[in-house]
């Protein structure tokens, strides 16, 4: 019954992710294509760049956000979420790896991480971290791993995990 109810919650949360969408396909451009290199500093062109980003607008009236969406130079998408300009980060995030599946996902308040932040990892677990006012509530961060086993781990593991 445990091993049941485990697979069932892995189940929904790898559902609930493909479903996971910030920005809509009718959110209009606002500024032009930036350019970033794997360092995440702006270059001049995209023959410099890793990747690039799109600033944008969706909504109407109160509902109206702005929005970004990075993509790797092949056109898959990096990470989406929303900004003010005020702070890039300020919002929902989600990134990707390159090949398109969901890599991290959690809530930025001021530039500063804010409440549970998952990280899909690439065999297939789930690392969970859970933050305030941008710093690890806790020493350490939960993996679930595909067979359902949960282990506690450093947190001065996450980084490694976030390449």
């Amino acid at each position: 019954m445990k091993h049941l109810v485990l697979i069932s919650a892995l189940l929904l949360m790898s559902v609930a992710s493909f479903g996971r969408k910030h920005v809509n396909e009718t959110a209009t451009v606002v500024a032009d294509t930036i350019y970033f290199a794997a360092d995440q500093t702006s270059v001049s062109n995209a023959n410099q760049a890793a990747y690039y980003r799109l600033l944008l607008t969706q909504g109407t009236g109160v509902n109206k956000e702005n929005v970004f969406t990075d993509y790797y130079m092949n056109g898959t998408l990096k990470a989406e979420g929303g900004y003010s300009f005020v702070d890039l980060s300020n919002g929902k995030v989600t990134t990707y790896y390159v090949n398109g599946k969901e890599k991290l996902n959690g809530k930025y308040v001021n530039g500063k991480r804010e409440g549970y932040f998952t990280l899909q990892l690439r065999d297939g677990g789930v690392a969970v971290v859970a933050y305030d006012n941008g710093k690890s509530k806790f020493d350490y961060f939960m993996v679930t791993y595909p067979n359902g086993k949960q282990e506690k781990r450093p947190i001065s593991e996450i980084s490694s995990l976030l390449q």
